[in-house]
């Protein structure tokens, strides 16, 4: 090798480590921004000319748009732990293979792994003051209700703000549920059966052909109550038992309560952000919108052109420039 081509290796190889020790030490704040469920076409940047989103559209407009993109999985828990790990969702157990595929219970033992690397521990490691505010959905304990395994907390975020789940319907009075298909199975089909097999024992001993005391029909009739019964009380007591706000490993709100949630989200961001305007910080800011169910303040009710989703959306759209003031 040639002395000229030796000194030219030695240079190149200067130069990067130069350009790596400038980029180490600007530490740059890292704020990222991720909504729930809304359409590619919603925003106004991406063509959308109904839906008022004008804090996004400064954003891309004052950055990169990207118009291309695959996702690790169209459903909240497997895509969020690719979106964490880097990694496909099935690597790390996130994966399912039945047709839910996300945690609706709080009490779920599941959840990303504690040996999975998250770019929130990475960051942490650097020297990054790290806070996930809104919805986390990657799980909570693994053998009981204070081991918090699988907290934000636990996965490199300093701070947590937000519902551990996600935004399910069972959680806003009057919005429906999410176990439609669970009443099907659990209570109207039982239901039937018990209902049918009453009337068939009914037929038989009133035509003689078979003697039933009347003790079984007592039972059949309790069973009967007995399913739609407990079918009503859990829903009745998931909504307080399930659905709360927490902040970091403590409860601050039980059962959730959806009033003023967004604008209490965005104060949460913004007190982080005020909290660390002197060292690099990286702030998550995982919205619980545009999830069903929806859900605006009064500000934003009925404002839309687009019913209570495209409230949802601008009334989103609306807490993000409170982080981009705070930023820039």
């Amino acid at each position: 090798m040639s002395k000229m081509r030796k000194m030219r290796i030695l240079s190149l190889v200067a130069l990067f480590l130069c350009q790596a020790h400038s980029q180490a030490t600007s530490r740059p704040n890292i704020l990222l921004i991720m909504a729930d469920d809304l359409g590619i076409g919603d925003p106004g940047c991406y063509g959308n000319k109904t839906l008022r989103t004008p804090n996004i559209d400064r954003l891309a407009s004052g950055g990169v748009k990207l118009t291309q993109h695959l996702a690790a999985s169209p459903l909240c828990t497997p895509s969020r732990a690719a979106f964490m790990t880097g990694r496909y969702p099935v690597r790390s157990g996130m994966a399912s293979r039945n047709r839910i595929g996300v945690f609706i219970f709080s009490a779920s033992s599941g959840g990303l792994p504690p040996s999975e690397i998250t770019f929130a521990r990475l960051l942490k490691d650097q020297g990054y003051s790290t806070a996930l505010i809104g919805k986390w959905h990657l799980g909570m304990n693994c053998y009981n209700m204070t081991d918090f395994c699988h907290h934000p907390l636990r996965h490199g975020f300093d701070y947590f703000y937000g519902i551990p789940t996600t935004n399910l319907r069972d959680c806003r009075p009057g919005e429906g549920t999410v176990f439609g298909m669970a009443y099907r199975w659990m209570v109207f089909i039982p239901l039937q059966i018990v209902g049918v097999t009453v009337l068939t024992l009914a037929v038989l001993r009133w035509l003689g052909l078979l003697h039933v005391p009347y003790g079984v029909f007592l039972f059949l009739f309790l069973l009967a109550g007995t399913i739609a019964a407990s079918f009503l009380c859990f829903l009745h007591y998931f909504r307080p038992t399930n659905c709360f706000l927490m902040k970091n490993y403590d409860i601050s709100q039980q059962p959730t309560s959806y009033d003023n949630l967004t604008q209490r989200l965005a104060v949460e961001a913004t007190q982080f952000i005020k909290r660390n305007t002197k060292t690099p910080f990286l702030l998550v800011l995982s919205f619980i919108h545009v999830h069903t169910a929806h859900f605006a303040n009064k500000d934003f009710a009925h404002k839309s052109k687009h019913g209570a989703y495209g409230d949802s959306a601008e009334e989103m759209d609306w807490s993000v420039v409170l982080s981009i003031e705070h930023i820039l």
